[in-house]
């Protein structure tokens, strides 16, 4: 009996484990960024790369709502970036094609909302983006 019972609580703890590691973390997803200075916006999907998550900009239309094609197309805007838990996120790089400089990145989740940070020591800029899925 006792080893029927020991058996189902490794199982039980697998199944719960297993459910824990396949849940995606939520901060993964597609984003849309605020305008820049000429009024295109872009999308950003967010996905796993190696430990870290990083964004690569994967769709860009200008103010008409048409597709433009821009130098950050295809390139991962932020890399490296870490859960540090509550919503945070750090640890990363961040490139800003506005300056075409690297940045230290941050990040803060809440809900739909993404505020992403570059910042140069203690003095930190960035976007609000929105979660599209």
């Amino acid at each position: 009996m006792a080893g029927r019972r020991l058996f189902f609580l490794v199982v039980l703890g697998a199944a719960c484990l297993s459910g824990a590691a396949a849940r995606p973390d939520p901060i993964l997803g597609l984003w849309r960024v605020e305008p820049d200075f000429k009024g295109q916006v872009g999308e950003v999907a967010i996905r796993m790369c190696e430990e870290a998550f990083c964004g690569r900009v994967v769709h860009v239309v200008d103010r008409t709502g048409a597709p433009v094609v821009t130098r950050s197309m295809g390139r991962d805007l932020f890399w490296g970036l870490q859960a540090q838990g509550n919503g945070s996120y750090g640890g990363g790089r961040v490139w800003v094609p506005l300056r075409d400089k690297v940045y230290a990145a941050k990040a803060r989740l809440e809900g739909d909302r993404l505020r992403v940070l570059g910042c140069l020591g203690a003095i930190c800029d960035g976007q609000t983006w929105v979660r599209i899925r």
